[in-house]
């Protein structure tokens, strides 16, 4: 196969049916073979055994990897973005030089690139040809030295940046149509600060237009459906508020903009490096902020925990909160988590239940240095327990008739009033 053909399959013809192909291959050869000396030519082989079975636990089935050269592969993630695809590459390489390497990894440069490959035409194309198309079409990324395990790879180049943003009417209109296609819709639902009335922040939800509009977890909305389903929609959720805070930042005025992320698709690896790789291209600017909420985070979650995924989630004007599934689990909460709020939603409970939860909460908010939040308030009474509790923030139908704006309608005056 020559190079225009292999030219031609990188410009992305067949939109649908491409998938995040991965060349993952050590950068510094001589540096392994000199710390191995003379165990080189024996443990030659334990290095391919390493990289395979750590790229078997990285892939999904229907995956699949070779080997072109001495160290080199060819990889591919059907289910995974470009950024998670190097995300999965880095995390695969710094396990297996670490494996053979121990602290002496650090001396290791370890270099991958990624980019889009039709799905029909990856098998049937030679190794060497899919490696040419990456380097000149892909996304380069290394793992350098790093106390910090997200730190661990670096994107060197601007492609796969530019490739996410030529999505087709761009990322509020490719969400609508995904929604859509499962007879669901997405909206734009104000959260209010209980004393003033008035907003500032906009969450980007979805919702059944045959209900009430109010925003439900993907988890909820769309039962029993595997992981990269989830995954999908709560990226495409988190793109569409992030090209709108971008909007509302042209206009001159200023919003943050949030989008939600189920706690169980962060405890899932495969999940968790996809959404984690869609956080870290996002542009996001400090007039307007993402606000992106870890939700339903369950009774007896270790907070350690919380606060590594939140650290995971770093990045700049991105603001993480989190929403308990219950107020109980707040008693504990001796950490500091990281969270730029912290909050609760409310499910059957009555106004007296409600008080003595919200105090609690907006107790550990302050000692968490994060804004309160209350998601639920369905009564006047919900209302009035969460804001004399100290609670700073509400969202809920009865704050008003259930506001939705569509994100592709002009962008309001902020903040809104109630």
């Amino acid at each position: 196969m020559d190079v225009d053909t292999v030219t031609d399959i990188a410009r992305g013809d067949g939109d649908q049916t491409e998938i995040a192909a991965a060349k993952l291959h050590v950068l510094h050869l001589d540096p392994i073979k000199a710390k191995l000396g003379d165990k080189w030519s024996k443990l030659s082989g334990l290095v391919h055994k390493l990289f395979e079975k750590a790229l078997r636990n990285a892939q999904r089935p229907g995956d699949y990897f070779f080997l072109i050269d001495e160290m080199s592969y060819v990889v591919t993630f059907h289910g995974l973005s470009l950024e998670g695809a190097s995300l999965a590459c880095a995390s695969v390489a710094r396990e297996v030089c670490e494996l053979l390497f121990g602290a002496e990894a650090e001396e290791i440069a370890v270099r991958g690139l990624v980019g889009l490959v039709p799905k029909d035409s990856v098998k049937h194309l030679a190794g060497g040809a899919i490696a040419e198309l990456l380097e000149h079409k892909g996304g380069e990324f290394v793992v350098r030295p790093s106390d910090s395990p997200l730190a661990t790879y670096e994107l060197r180049s601007t492609r796969i940046a530019a490739q996410a943003a030529s999505v087709p009417g761009g990322w509020i209109h490719h969400a609508e149509s995904l929604f859509a296609k499962a007879g669901t819709a997405i909206g734009l639902f104000p959260v209010w600060d209980l004393k003033s009335r008035k907003s500032a922040a906009l969450h980007m939800g979805a919702f059944s237009p045959s209900a009430e509009k109010s925003p439900h977890s993907l988890r909820k909305l769309f039962k029993q459906a595997h992981d990269a389903y989830y995954v999908e929609h709560e990226v495409a959720l988190l793109n569409a508020a992030a090209e709108y805070a971008l909007q509302v930042q042209r206009s001159g005025k200023v919003c943050a903009v949030g989008a939600g992320v189920s706690y169980e698709t962060l405890s899932g690896l495969h999940a968790r490096i996809a959404y984690i790789g869609a956080v870290k291209s996002l542009t996001a600017t400090a007039s307007c902020p993402i606000l992106l909420r870890i939700e339903s985070v369950p009774d007896g979650t270790p907070h350690g925990r919380i606060a590594e995924i939140i650290n995971m989630l770093s990045a700049p004007n991105i603001k993480c909160t989190v929403e308990f599934l219950s107020a109980r689990d707040l008693t504990a909460l001796d950490i500091r988590l990281g969270a730029a709020g912290i909050g609760w939603s409310v499910t059957n409970e009555d106004a007296a239940g409600v008080r003595i939860s919200a105090a609690k909460l907006a107790q550990r908010a302050g000692t968490q240095k994060a804004f309160s939040f209350i998601q639920g308030l369905k009564s006047d009474d919900l209302v009035s327990a969460a804001l004399e509790s100290g609670i700073r923030f509400g969202a809920g139908s009865a704050l008003g008739d259930p506001l939705t704006l569509n994100p592709s309608d002009p962008i309001p005056n902020f903040p809104l009033g109630n």
